[in-house]
């Protein structure tokens, strides 16, 4: 007779996800990778080259000003990418758009979040927040989400 494995003692398996959840994934990726293509943004060698430094230097700055909160990347493939809006023409920091920047994030955020809500139209002040950086209007746009959440 052979013998016979007896897995009662195996714990069981973890449950699988359904396919709500990996259709969710699913659309969370493309919308991303949308993003990522369709909207203006700069990885680390490009900035370095805009700000005339090293890639360790640029890399530095970056550090420096997501520790203030005035700056967010977000993770792409094998990189980080910076969401053009933020810089000015000098890759500075854009100074209408730090403080709110600012704001998002300490409001708890995610950088992907972050970057979505400024491309997309915003239906209190029916434009895209980028569109309307430096206006009154982007104050009542951060009110709109804030207050709404």
């Amino acid at each position: 007779m052979a013998a016979v494995a007896l897995f009662d003692d195996l714990p069981p398996p973890p449950p699988m996800l359904d396919r709500a959840a990996i259709e969710q994934a699913r659309l969370v990726r493309l919308a991303r990778d949308h993003l990522a293509t369709t909207e203006a943004s700069v990885d680390y060698e490009g900035l370095a080259r805009g700000r005339t430094s090293t890639v360790l230097a640029a890399r530095q700055w970056v550090k420096r000003q997501r520790a203030k909160g005035d700056l967010f990347v977000v993770e792409h493939g094998t990189g980080t990418l910076i969401p053009a809006f933020q810089l000015d023409e000098a890759f500075d920091i854009n100074p209408a758009s730090g403080p709110v920047v600012a704001r998002l994030v300490n409001a708890g955020m995610s950088s992907w979040a972050i970057w979505q809500w400024f491309s997309a139209h915003n239906p209190w002040i029916e434009a895209r927040p980028v569109d309307v950086l430096g206006t009154p209007a982007i104050d009542q746009a951060v009110a709109g989400l804030l207050d709404a959440s």
